[in-house]
């Protein structure tokens, strides 16, 4: 399989169904982020097309030793915090601490949980809408540090790079994230 690397190295060669490709395997997961980091659904196709153009202009200069998928989500997180700025957007326990519910759910849990199975459905339905919500009040630098740690997978260090951060800050706002998260998803859950 030819890896993304490759493929944008097609395209800054001139093959266009290259770009085409890129787009294709970023299409999904990459409006997701976006989507979850500025929690509006026509705002996030825009800056989608925005990172793409962003990435179309810079095919040739990008640097062959780094890897494309860090590289694109900075690009995204970028022009995410920008559209949080233009738009005057300002919002601001242990990754272990439970919901607080009757169960022994975790912060961690709800965040990664797989769907779950059909007489569930209802119940998970509110906790992601829960969950959805919270992401999108929380800072902007929290939310961003949870959606790509906890639901894109990137290490500590590839955030620290893709951020332009310390590693230390990465970890600081990861926990204080999760905190400010496990907090506002309390007070969520009271009010339900």
């Amino acid at each position: 399989m030819v890896t993304d690397e490759q493929l944008l190295a097609q395209y800054a060669r001139g093959e266009q169904p290259a770009f085409a490709e890129l787009v294709r395997r970023y299409e999904q997961e990459m409006f997701v982020f976006l989507q979850r980091f500025v929690a509006d659904a026509a705002a996030a196709e825009d800056l989608f097309q925005e990172t793409f153009i962003q990435v179309h202009r810079h095919a040739r200069s990008f640097d062959p030793q780094r890897r494309f998928r860090p590289w694109v989500f900075t690009i995204a997180a970028n022009k995410a915090r920008d559209h949080l700025r233009a738009s005057g957007r300002h919002a601001m326990p242990s990754l272990d601490s439970t919901t607080g519910g009757s169960d022994e759910t975790t912060f961690v849990d709800l965040m990664a949980a797989p769907t779950a199975a059909p007489p569930d459905a209802l119940g998970a339905a509110e906790d992601i809408a829960r969950v959805q919500t919270v992401l999108a009040e929380l800072p902007a630098p929290y939310r961003e540090v949870l959606l790509l740690s906890y639901f894109h997978g990137f290490a500590y260090k590839q955030m620290a790079d893709m951020l332009g951060v310390p590693l230390g800050t990465i970890k600081s706002r990861l926990h204080a994230g999760v905190a400010a998260f496990a907090k506002a998803y309390r007070a969520r859950t009271k009010m339900s």
